[in-house]
């Protein structure tokens, strides 16, 4: 091997080493949340059991709250399987998709743009991204970094496409490029419904753009490419329709029409909600300060460069536009384009980098640092990457190493951590306020090891309210009760003498006397 090699390995080894920390380290340790990640998470382990990869379920019934494909719950059944009912094994395929698109910015920049460099810094720009390495996206299991990773490379695999066609009068030569978008599509679209083709109305501005709409219109690879979608997902819907009826008039109204023409779950927001997001809470940031700089490098430098940075504006405000329109806004919903604004900056951030080694070589003279992989270079590329990165990076894995929920969650989601400190403790109900996806994920796991644990809410998911002392809330001496919520405590005691046998945090297990 030669040195050139080595060095190129050990710095391939470095940064497979950042990616880990803000990814992967540390990613089971919170409990799973209360609403999508735990009722997915209820969904996987349901399909696992029931051995139904069609239609998804929550407590033994058809899933009609979470209607989405279940291309997420595929992969999180498939990491199940090999690494048991854990967090790990919820929260890997979001985990894997962001790393996975780290290297289709990077592969992107090396194979098209020949600036491996560009992608190197858009990597770390997003491995200290808030918005990036968070729940809902890679810390978390659910739709929006799986999501992200399908409409980052649908976008990049037809600017590829486009660029491959000369112009108006070529026929389309090499069609796979084509064939691998339109796949892509499919991937995303089977990963969130609608959401998949937030990015679909840049690629035809785009080619209108380019002045290439013609030759794509009159391929037939074009029409090919298209059915293929439709197929696909029309095929999708009509099964699960087919085996489960009403399932295409909930999808409307959970992901389709009803959310984005009404407010859904109370988040109705004003039409700047994604910008404060990015910049008041800090979700973007320090990087959005560098976005000029990207735009600039990228408008004034010819080529492919231009058409990039063209097709990420397009993106960009189109994208915008989308979302501040919805009625339903929701912060982790402005996170597909975070690798596309990362790109920008990288661009910048190489043509620093660039125009610094240039300068160093100027001073060297006859030194030689001119050698395109010398140590020196490598040595400038570091001090460079520390003096940028450094500090948001340390941020990163600050707020990972020592994760916590808010207490708005967390007096919802002791009962993980309750329960393993009871193990000894097999029978029991466990009493909380209102529905709880998380209680249910980990009960249903803990009763496949021989446990007996069930679960009451005082309010569940249809607003149906329960008390003490009437059915089905009747509870006689002898029966062991877990609860965490402070809230819970005066309704039993108003009903009910108790003694205690453990108690934890607000958490308590007792035994009715």
């Amino acid at each position: 091997m030669t040195k050139q090699n080595s060095i190129r390995l050990f710095f391939l080894f470095l940064f497979l080493l950042l990616c880990y920390f803000p990814l992967f380290l540390h990613l089971d340790q919170l409990p799973l949340r209360l609403w999508d990640e735990g009722r997915r998470a209820v969904n996987a382990f349901e399909m696992v059991q029931n051995g139904n990869f069609l239609v998804t379920h929550y407590a033994g019934e058809p899933e009609m709250w979470g209607t989405k494909p279940p291309l997420l719950i595929w992969c999180q059944v498939f990491w199940i399987k090999l690494l048991g009912y854990t967090e790990l094994a919820i929260r890997m395929p979001a985990a894997i998709a962001g790393l996975g698109t780290l290297f289709v910015l990077i592969l992107f920049s090396w194979k098209v743009l020949k600036k491996p460099m560009v992608g190197f810094f858009a990597a770390l720009v997003l491995l200290s991204t808030r918005g990036f390495i968070s729940e809902h996206m890679t810390r978390s299991g659910d739709f929006d970094a799986l999501l992200t990773l399908w409409e980052t490379s649908y976008l990049l695999l037809f600017f590829v496409f486009l660029e491959k066609i000369v112009n108006r009068q070529s026929p389309i030569l090499n069609p796979k490029w084509l064939y691998l978008t339109a796949l892509f599509i499919t991937l995303a679209a089977f990963t969130k419904s609608i959401a998949g083709f937030f990015f679909a109305p840049t690629l035809l501005l785009y080619a209108i753009f380019r002045k290439k709409l013609k030759p794509l219109l009159i391929s037939k690879h074009t029409w090919f490419a298209g059915l293929g979608i439709l197929f696909f997902i029309g095929g999708f819907y009509f099964l699960r329709e087919m085996y489960n009826p009403g399932y295409i008039e909930a999808a409307w109204e959970n992901d389709m029409g009803g959310r984005y023409f009404k407010s859904k779950e109370g988040h109705n927001h004003p039409w700047y909600l994604y910008f404060k997001i990015m910049y008041q809470k800090g979700h973007f940031m320090p990087w959005i300060w560098f976005l000029p700089l990207g735009i600039f490098v990228g408008l004034f430098k010819k080529g492919i460069t231009r058409n990039l940075t063209t097709l990420i504006l397009i993106n960009v405000v189109l994208f915008f536009s989308v979302l501040m329109y919805g009625q339903t806004k929701i912060q982790w919903y402005v996170a597909p384009i975070y690798p596309c604004l990362a790109l920008l900056i990288g661009l910048g951030f190489n043509t620093l980098f660039e125009g610094g080694w240039r300068y160093l070589n100027n001073l060297g003279g006859d030194l030689a640092l001119s050698s395109k992989f010398s140590i020196a270079k490598y040595l400038f590329l570091s001090i460079f990457v520390l003096t940028i990165f450094f500090q948001p990076y340390q941020k990163t894995i600050d707020r990972i190493y020592f994760e916590k929920l808010p207490d708005h969650d967390w007096k919802f989601l002791k009962f993980r951590d309750f329960m393993e400190r009871n193990d000894e403790v097999k029978n029991y109900t466990i009493v909380h306020r209102y529905f709880n996806s998380h209680v249910q994920y980990y009960r249903s796991a803990r009763n496949l090891n021989g446990y007996k644990i069930n679960a009451q809410p005082l309010l569940d998911f249809d607003l149906n309210k329960y008390e003490f002392g009437k059915r089905p809330l009747e509870f006689q001496p002898s029966d062991t009760l877990m609860v965490c919520e402070k809230k819970v405590f005066p309704k039993l005691d108003k009903v009910y003498e108790y003694e205690v046998l453990n108690a934890w945090d607000t958490c308590k297990i007792l035994v009715i006397k």
